[in-house]
């Protein structure tokens, strides 16, 4: 086996991500060797794989959780405004990423293990030969504004 870091990451393609388009499979190996909280999402945009650094936020290792569905992310972890409304995932620019195939850039708050955090995040869509395949998004906490 290769010793190089990450090395074994990227040469180990699971039964499910034998499914995933190449695009996917490939900014996987990405998300897992960055430091900077990152996460990819299908076309569909269901939440297919997270990195440590996401993990540390979001309270959950990937590899416990596997898959989760766009439906069933929302409702853990939601996606809200300022005064702590729902946003509907069509109505976020990040959802660009997804449906145009373009860039986006939000923020907003989620639902975290230590409440309602807010981030700040960005959206790369993953599109290859056959079009577009789902997006890389990437992620960092606000940080808390300090009173005095």
């Amino acid at each position: 086996m290769d010793e190089r870091p990450g090395r074994d990451r990227i040469n180990h393609v699971s039964e499910g991500e034998a499914q995933h388009p190449l695009e996917l499979i490939l900014a996987r190996n990405l998300v897992s060797i960055i430091s900077l909280a990152a996460f990819l999402v299908d076309a569909e945009g269901a939440l297919v794989y997270y990195n440590d650094a996401a993990e540390a936020v979001i309270g959950t290792r990937f590899e416990e959780r596997g898959r989760i569905t766009r439906a069933e992310w929302s409702a853990e972890m939601g996606l809200f405004d300022g005064h702590g409304r729902p946003i509907p995932f069509e109505q976020l620019p990040l959802t660009g990423a997804l449906r145009d195939g373009r860039p986006g850039y939000a923020q907003f708050f989620i639902r975290a293990e230590a409440g309602l955090v807010e981030i700040v995040a960005g959206a790369l869509p993953l599109v290859g030969p056959a079009g577009n395949h789902g997006a890389l998004i990437v992620f960092w906490p606000v940080p808390a504004k300090q009173e005095g």
